[in-house]
């Protein structure tokens, strides 16, 4: 089985990309029935859907861009879980995450492809309280419309997902209650994954 981690930053590299890394890292180490993947959309040009329609009749979409390079690793039918990881920009998700999202539409146009698949979040902010907890639920709520099953950051705090902050002097690797939640993401995707395709 396959947990695929999707990094929704703009900039290669950098901190929701950390984050993710951590993230999987965590959920690996959970079982070696568990292999991870990252895809990362840094670099790439994923414009917005435009409800042309055209993805309800085969898997492809019309807009020319990168998208369509991302379907074959998104359909892949041995990924159980996604793991989205997003920067924090004026309160919510970064645009590239949401083209990304809006863009996915075709998977459930297209017999439901990521139903029961497991799906949490990482939102990475540039303060403590910069918008991750609203960043979290408004990814979960596109996920909640691919009848995906989400879950939270896990014991010991359980709470909407991984919320991280990227201190400018520091660094994430500052933040290790940050850091910690992401782990536990990790782990609680794992712990699902084998509980629901054991």
């Amino acid at each position: 089985m396959k947990i695929l981690g999707i990094c929704c930053s703009p900039r290669k590299h950098q901190s929701s990309y950390t984050a993710l890394k951590a993230s999987l890292e965590a959920c690996a180490e959970y079982s070696e029935r568990i292999r991870t993947e990252i895809v990362d959309l840094s670099g790439k040009t994923i414009m917005p859907c435009k409800a042309c329609g055209a993805c309800a009749k085969e898997l492809k979409c019309s807009i020319n861009d990168d998208f369509n390079s991302l379907i074959p690793a998104l359909d892949d039918s041995e990924v159980v879980g996604m793991i989205i990881a997003t920067p924090v920009y004026f309160g919510s998700m970064a645009a590239l995450c949401k083209a990304f999202l809006e863009r996915s539409v075709m998977f459930r146009r297209n017999g439901w492809k990521f139903k029961d698949r497991i799906g949490a979040v990482i939102a990475v902010g540039g303060v403590r309280n910069g918008g991750q907890e609203l960043t979290i639920q408004c990814v979960q709520s596109a996920l909640f419309c691919q009848d995906m099953v989400c879950v939270s950051d896990g014991k010991p705090t359980a709470h909407f997902g991984a919320t991280l902050f990227n201190d400018a002097k520091l660094g994430i690797n500052a933040d290790t209650f940050g850091l910690e939640t992401a782990k536990n993401t990790g782990r609680r995707v794992a712990e699902l994954a084998l509980k629901l395709f054991p």
